[in-house]
């Protein structure tokens, strides 16, 4: 062909080729499919610099806070600065509120975040925040979640990153020494209390014993799902429900099998005399148990409910109403919620906050201790937690003090039960009074 018309269809090809071009330019984003294209060759904004306070007064350590969280949190958002604050003597709410430190997020445990937020007034509604950041709260604990809205007045003061719950752990060794088979899964209490009979022996100069525990870890996270205080009437419960007796009752049971001594985590772990401890399921992350020949059960339910476990005891973050970038915020805590983070958290053996079967199904498989039974701690499903009050801290101290008296035989039930109500009452309403 003539080179005219090759030179004709190079120009040609060279029209369109700039016709498209001028199209894709910045006036193109006004048309249709412009803007799609503009944003595709974008690269990733970086969030913009800004400093996320966190506190909390479970005087965690620093190493202890970034081991759990603060690492994590640090690597996805390196432009954040994620300052932890370790609360002491010195360092309080009040003295970082009067001082004019800005808490961004507020977090502890269930039983203790709510009466801290409203009495500082620091509660913040998260809802438009959660909405907002689609994070899906149906990957989260029902019970914990339910407890939430509940203390929140049906809105969403916080967010759980994590969780916790009872188990029991006991000592092989001592099983061992006295041919007594060890604790399982799906133990009632009369079963277990059996068991602490038969481990209640001394040998060789050294007395050993049967089943200890800490008070408000065994009653505060019972399957019976009862408050100290009925937060619609303010009123003790330990004569209205007779459930009470019930735990009671055990618990004098499990006093004679260590000849009416309390027991403490120091003697299952330090003296190594306490054959069983019914504890939280995380003693093991905060203690060092490598000394030991241990493993875990179940934690005891109850014959009539064989089937209920403990309620958890979920760790909750919030974000305060005080928070000048929520937003950064809300960004933190769902990638907290992330299967990435959570079964980072469950492989060392963290109790996960999300209802993942990929993220529970790796709990323990990277931690310390191999070998050990941990599908105790998810045996029974949880039970729900029921509402608390300003005045529970106050009321625990008050219903567990006459246990050893009773295990002596020094009172009956029904007195104790009566000064249990009446210090209860007299307690609650001091501090209405103020």
């Amino acid at each position: 062909m003539p080179c005219s018309f090759y030179r004709r269809c190079s120009w040609i090809l060279a029209c369109v080729l700039l016709a498209l071009t001028a199209a894709c330019g910045s006036n193109g984003n006004q048309e249709t499919g412009g803007a799609e294209a503009k944003v595709a060759i974008e690269p990733a904004k970086t969030p913009e610099p800004v400093e996320l306070v966190f506190f909390s007064t479970a005087g965690w350590t620093q190493d202890a806070f970034n081991e759990r969280f603060g690492n994590a949190m640090r690597s996805k958002f390196p432009n954040y600065q994620i300052k932890y604050i370790q609360s002491n003597k010195e360092t309080t709410i009040d003295s970082l509120l009067t001082s004019g430190t800005t808490i961004d997020v507020y977090w502890h445990a269930v039983n203790l975040l709510f009466s801290d937020l409203l009495q500082y007034q620091m509660q913040l509604d998260m809802s438009s925040l959660v909405k907002k950041h689609n994070v899906d709260l149906d990957r989260l604990d029902p019970a914990t979640l339910q407890i939430v809205k509940t203390m929140s007045g049906g809105k969403l003061y916080a967010l759980p990153l994590v969780s916790n719950t009872g188990v029991l752990y006991y000592n092989k060794d001592i099983f061992d020494k006295f041919g007594v088979p060890y604790p399982k899964n799906g133990m009632v209490w009369d079963d277990v209390l059996e068991l602490g009979k038969k481990v209640n022996r001394a040998d060789g100069g050294k007395t050993y014993y049967g089943i200890g525990g800490t008070f408000n870890k065994i009653v505060g996270l019972s399957p019976y799902s009862i408050p100290y205080i009925d937060s619609k009437t303010m009123k003790p419960t330990i004569q209205t429900d007779p459930h009470w007796k019930t735990i009671y009752q055990q618990l004098i049971d499990a006093y004679h099998t260590t000849e009416n001594k309390a027991m403490s985590s120091n003697n299952f772990l330090k003296d190594q005399n306490l054959a069983m401890f019914a504890d939280l399921a995380n003693l093991f992350l905060n203690k060092d148990m490598t000394s030991m020949n241990w493993d875990m059960a179940s934690f005891p339910t109850m014959k009539e409910a064989p089937n209920k476990g403990q309620q958890p005891l979920p760790t909750l973050f919030s974000i305060t109403s005080m928070s000048k970038h929520p937003d950064q915020a809300m960004e933190v805590l769902k990638y907290m919620l992330s299967d990435e983070v959570q079964k980072d958290l469950s492989e060392r053996a963290v109790i996960p906050a999300v209802n993942s079967s990929a993220v529970v199904k790796a709990f323990g498989t990277k931690s310390t201790y191999t070998n050990k039974n941990f599908s105790a701690i998810f045996y029974h499903p949880f039970s729900d937690i029921p509402p608390m009050t300003p005045y529970d801290a106050d009321a625990l101290k008050i219903y567990q003090k006459p246990l050893k008296n009773l295990a002596e035989g020094t009172i009956d039930l029904n007195t104790a039960f009566r000064q249990i109500d009446e210090e209860t009452s007299q307690i609650i309403a001091e501090k209405k009074a103020k």
